[in-house]
């Protein structure tokens, strides 16, 4: 069960891009681009949506909130963050590539984290991107999970820690660093969906994922 009542949605129609509020999604919001059936949400965006100011991909995503609907945003260091998440990625556009999942910095143009599905002549991939610092202009892989079909269920794990460690997860593939203190200036946001790296191509193309659990808690 997905409990939609901590979060927003970003769907890829409008200009710029239009927002969901949380007491919408509360209220049962649905969408050819956000679908909730029973357990489990599917996320849909076309090649063809619009993006929002200071992107140029489409994306429908959810984005963290507080129940009555503030966003939320934290500093790593006042607790422990952790986002869990169980899903399949059952589409890709033709560039293969779609964020499935990110921590995300306030009034920042770069995510500090970037959970990503590839594919890569007919092969998926799911990485971690890190960038090192707020400054960097790049955010190198940092871990693979290698041979991740389409439509196969798996599971992402995202802790970061009030003393800066962070752990990532994906099916039970683990790597660990310190984040660098510079990261504590800024506050934070978790963000998961499918947010595709692609805007070229039919309306038929995009990415498709399916998430059967969601949950982003502060400890």
């Amino acid at each position: 069960m997905i409990d939609v009542g901590t979060w927003d949605l970003t769907i890829p129609e409008g200009t710029p891009a239009k927002t969901i509020s949380t007491s919408q999604l509360k209220k049962g919001y649905q969408s050819k681009y956000f679908r909730k059936d029973g357990v489990q949400i599917e996320f849909w965006s076309p090649v063809t949506g619009t993006s929002t100011r200071g992107s140029t991909y489409p994306r429908s995503e959810l984005r963290e909130t507080y129940s009555f609907g503030f966003k939320r945003n934290w500093k790593y260091t006042a607790a422990h963050n952790q986002m869990r998440a169980k899903l399949s990625v059952d589409q890709v556009p033709s560039s293969g590539k779609i964020i499935i999942g990110q921590i995300h910095a306030l009034n920042h143009p770069y995510p500090y984290l970037k959970v990503v599905y590839s594919q890569i002549r007919g092969v998926g991939y799911v990485t971690v991107e890190i960038r090192a610092k707020p400054t960097d202009s790049k955010s190198p892989t940092v871990m693979t999970y290698p041979s991740m079909p389409l439509g196969h269920e798996f599971t992402y794990d995202i802790n970061l820690s009030k003393s800066g460690l962070l752990t990532t997860k994906i099916n039970g593939l683990t790597h660990q660093e310190q984040i660098d203190p510079a990261w504590g200036k800024l506050y934070m946001y978790f963000k998961a969906g499918a947010y595709v790296i692609d805007n070229e191509g039919p309306v038929t193309e995009g990415g498709r994922v399916t998430f059967q659990e969601l949950k982003a808690r502060h400890y």
